[in-house]
């Protein structure tokens, strides 16, 4: 069944986007994370070091979550504009950027119970990247903004 789609969008632009995000971001972001958080804060703090401050390595420098979020929205955000059945996954995976651009800056000094507020947004950014992409394949789901 072909996929319908607003004639201003290309459904395989918007999968491929999707993809991207799930995949460079979504995916990175939780790729060192046990099936169980960990109980001590420092293993915790340096798995979320390692996930959210490098989360793209390679080159002559690392990427951290908060930059290759803000460089797919750049790239491929645009897409997904006016494209309402979209909006609140997006707003999801952005709330949940928003969180992680507000702790990571502090992840050295970080408490117990921010270091697990940490983990959290990165868990939802994970669950909702992949929402996203699976929202996007859906056939009911690429179509003219509602």
């Amino acid at each position: 069944m072909a996929l319908r789609h607003n004639s201003d969008v290309d459904p395989q632009r918007l999968v491929t986007a999707a993809l991207r995000l799930k995949h460079d971001l979504g995916k990175a972001v939780r790729w060192n994370a046990p099936a169980e958080r960990e109980g001590d804060p420092e293993v915790l703090r340096r798995r979320l070091e390692r996930d959210l401050l490098r989360t793209r390595t390679g080159g002559d420098r690392d990427e951290s979550a908060v930059s290759v979020f803000d460089s797919w929205m750049a790239e491929e955000g645009p897409l997904f504009r006016g494209l309402a059945r979209y909006e609140q996954r997006l707003n999801r995976v952005r709330e949940a950027i928003e969180a992680i651009r507000d702790l990571l800056p502090r992840l050295p000094e970080l408490g117990s119970d921010e270091l697990v507020a940490l983990d959290e947004a990165s868990l939802r950014l994970h669950e909702e990247s992949r929402g996203l992409w699976r929202d996007v394949l859906s056939t009911d789901s690429v179509g003219p903004a509602a």
